[in-house]
């Protein structure tokens, strides 16, 4: 097996490890907010070319999709978790990916 279709299997594995109770898309978005209570946080990440520091994701009550809260130049924003590149530790990037492949952002 080559190590995409590892890599594959295992945010796959992750993906149902996390979602496994989840009835419909509201709970398994739910599931991924608590998922993300384990990531390291602050962590540096990228958007459009700026750096900002990721403080904590959330779910937002307007908007189906996780948001992060984001810090550059002492001032907080919170900006859709799919719109920004992370630098994390192994173990929150994987979370990151997961997250990325569960909602079809297939960068």
């Amino acid at each position: 097996m080559s190590q995409a279709r590892r890599a594959d299997s295992e945010l796959d594995s992750l993906i149902e490890e996390i979602t496994v109770d989840c009835y419909n898309e509201e709970e398994q978005l739910t599931a991924f907010e608590n998922a993300f209570y384990d990531a390291s946080f602050p962590c540096p990440g990228t958007v459009v070319g700026e750096d900002v520091e990721v403080l904590s994701v959330s779910m937002s009550n307007r908007r189906q999709e996780l948001i992060a809260t984001c810090r550059r130049d002492g001032r907080r924003h919170e900006l859709a978790l799919l719109d920004i590149t992370i630098q994390a530790d192994p173990t929150s990037s994987r979370l990151f990916a997961a997250y990325r492949r569960w909602a079809g952002d297939q960068d």
